[in-house]
């Protein structure tokens, strides 16, 4: 005679797990007559966040910049993991194509230790004008010229 139980298991899942982290309910699944009850596991995944990537506990956020800013100093918000908005300012800094702000301890929770965080990179893609007029151009390579 088979008999059918419904069980209904819970799992918690803790902030900073990875993909790939299994859990395993001991013998909770199928039973037979004349073996061990087998093991249910459940394997973690992540789903593709639209402004975070994933590098270990760190995260990065790819912000778009103008030209303008990137070269005379601008203050954005740069969003946060939580929801919330941090100020980032650059005064006396050029952005240039590569350029990358490291945000200690705001990436995501060590599932080992919560009390530390991954840090947050935020990299900056420069939006250039796309033409320019004549006019334009020889200001610019006269500018240019005189401080590189």
């Amino acid at each position: 005679m088979i008999i059918q139980e419904e069980e209904i298991l819970k799992i918690e899942v803790k902030p900073g797990w990875r993909k790939g982290t299994k859990i395993t309910f001991e013998g909770v699944g199928d039973e037979k007559p004349g073996y061990l009850p087998a093991d249910i596991v459940f394997l973690i995944d992540e789903k593709e966040h639209h402004l975070f990537s994933r590098n270990g506990n760190d995260l990065e956020i790819c912000v778009r910049i103008p030209l303008l800013d990137a070269l005379a100093g601008c203050s954005m918000p740069i969003p946060m993991l939580g929801g919330e908005k941090m100020n980032l300012a650059f005064e006396n800094t050029v952005i240039y194509p590569g350029f990358e702000k490291v945000i200690k301890g705001q990436g995501m929770p060590n599932p080992k230790n919560n009390s530390t965080r991954g840090d947050l990179h935020v990299k900056f893609l420069i939006d250039f004008p796309t033409e320019l007029s004549d006019e334009q151009r020889n200001e610019v390579v006269s500018i240019l010229q005189d401080c590189c």
